[in-house]
């Protein structure tokens, strides 16, 4: 809490300054970017980087495992996401993310993609990207969900190249499998996995951004190619069946 409010106090001005008509995305950015490395050292995250992440402007998909993409993928990369409104209900979190210019889509709500679609076009700048998650949803880390192609409206209609990762969690031996650990999903509080995932003596954490980005201008195609090109680069954290076991034998 006290990294995220000092950083926060950090990102803030320069909201501000945008808002008013001065550049200070590069400000915001920078300092949402201390914050994701920082965090990561708190909850004792050890990333190992595969490739080359891309420069702002940019318009870059991952596959998504936990809260903890967000801190990991952010602390490379110079952007904003585009998150479920359900992250505004997150004890401190939800209001901060609000108040830097994080972008939230109702997506249980058709009409709202038109203007998220018309708020990721406004803040693709020289000096960020922006990264969403088209799987909608975090997952046990079994594969890859399909992705959405809803939010990709807007790199497919203006011919805009789309970048990608593929990321991973591993524990050490003794430790509760990342699947469990460190994906978040299923009916878990968000305070109650949070505080499990503290107690975690080391998380290793990997992101492989690929060699080229993707374009299409075809939503749907696109898609469809980039859900591949992740699948294709994802490596499970646990087996579904192993997975299944576990659980029927508790």
């Amino acid at each position: 809490m006290l990294v995220t409010v000092f950083c926060y106090l950090l990102v803030l001005p320069g909201y501000v300054f945008s808002l008013i008509g001065l550049k200070g995305r590069a400000w915001s950015t920078y300092f949402l970017s201390l914050w994701g490395a920082l965090m990561c050292k708190v909850i004792r995250l050890e990333i190992t980087v595969h490739g080359t992440p891309p420069k702002p402007p940019f318009f870059f998909v991952s596959n998504h495992l936990s809260y903890v993409d967000i801190m990991m993928l952010i602390s490379k990369l110079r952007c904003v996401f585009v998150a479920k409104n359900d992250v505004l209900s997150w004890p401190l979190f939800g209001f901060m993310t609000r108040t830097v210019g994080m972008l939230f889509v109702n997506r249980n709500k058709r009409s709202d993609v038109k203007r998220v679609n018309k708020l990721i076009s406004d803040n693709i700048t020289e000096e960020q990207g922006i990264l969403l998650f088209p799987e909608s949803t975090t997952s046990g880390g079994f594969k890859v969900l399909p992705f959405k192609a809803s939010l990709l409206v807007y790199p497919a209609e203006n011919n805009i190249p789309v970048h990608y990762s593929t990321i991973r969690y591993e524990t050490p031996e003794g430790e509760i499998n990342a699947s469990d650990s460190v994906c978040w999903w299923g009916d878990v509080t968000f305070l109650s996995h949070f505080t499990d995932l503290l107690k975690l003596k080391k998380i290793y954490g990997t992101i492989t951004f690929g060699d080229e980005p993707i374009l299409n201008n075809d939503r749907k195609l696109l898609a469809e190619h980039l859900y591949r090109k992740v699948s294709e680069g994802f490596v499970p954290i646990i087996e579904q069946s192993e997975h299944a076991k576990q659980y029927s034998s508790s």
